[in-house]
């Protein structure tokens, strides 16, 4: 009995990853399971000078992972604060997917900028932007690492330690604080963005910030996915009227 459960699950998996795999080539993505993880080594492993994003791609952002406007974007599958699943290629088989970072401990988030690309950067401007395409277009906002965390931690872009009056909080090293850094960012995020947060985990194997890794590594970027599943549009830093302009074009291309 043992060993028929065992091949009954190993089989159920299959399908499921089978599943998934054509789900993604149906929408137009790369699949889920290309997804890179555990980027950097972290959370077993703190960012420094040697191990970050600009030590390792020469400038941060790495806006998007690196993808070209007209590459496809990849799938993926995370889970909202109530625990439910939401996976990309069901988002774009309805309308396209504005894919959007934002945390707790972004000076850029928080809407400290003044000026060009950081003066329209903020929450307030995400809000504004999701109220005005809301029915138009999926927003998805997406947690991932702290940008700016308390001593000791360091800086994902330089690897180094870089704090300010917004740095409050130590970077979170498990899901669970990561969810309670998600928390803070919800109750600035319009009822009508779906908020989900990248996984993380130290366990070998198991999935750790495989969106961020693969689609982020960056604080504010912002990548705009159209339902062929191709990229459409991607920013270093979040600007409110140059996604707007994005976004205009995608819906008038599609009508």
């Amino acid at each position: 009995m043992l060993v028929q459960n065992m091949v009954a699950r190993t089989l159920l998996t299959a399908a499921v990853s089978a599943l998934a795999v054509a789900s993604a080539a149906e929408s137009g993505l790369r699949p889920e399971s290309e997804l890179t993880h555990s980027c950097f080594g972290f959370p077993a492993e703190n960012f420094n000078r040697n191990n970050a994003i600009k030590a390792t791609y020469g400038a941060s952002p790495h806006t998007a992972g690196g993808l070209s406007v007209g590459e496809q974007a990849y799938d993926f599958t995370l889970t909202d604060l109530d625990g439910t699943k939401h996976t990309l290629s069901d988002k774009l088989a309805e309308k396209p997917v504005l894919l959007l970072w934002g945390m707790w401990t972004c000076p850029a988030y928080q809407g400290l900028g003044t000026e060009k690309p950081f003066d329209q950067c903020s929450y307030k401007d995400e809000w504004d932007l999701t109220e005005t395409y809301k029915d138009s277009v999926s927003i998805i906002h997406l947690v991932g690492p702290e940008p700016h965390p308390t001593t000791p931690d360091t800086n994902f872009d330089t690897g180094k330690q870089l704090m300010n009056y917004w740095s409050t909080v130590r970077q979170p090293k498990t899901m669970a604080n990561r969810i309670e850094m998600a928390k803070k960012v919800k109750e600035y995020t319009h009822p009508n963005a779906l908020l989900l947060v990248d996984s993380l985990s130290s366990e070998e194997g198991e999935a750790n910030q495989g969106v961020w890794c693969t689609m982020g590594l960056g604080a504010r970027t912002s990548v705009l996915i159209g339902m062929d599943g191709l990229v459409k549009f991607k920013e270093d830093w979040f600007r409110a009227d140059n996604t707007a302009n994005a976004i205009e074009k995608v819906l008038e291309s599609s009508s």
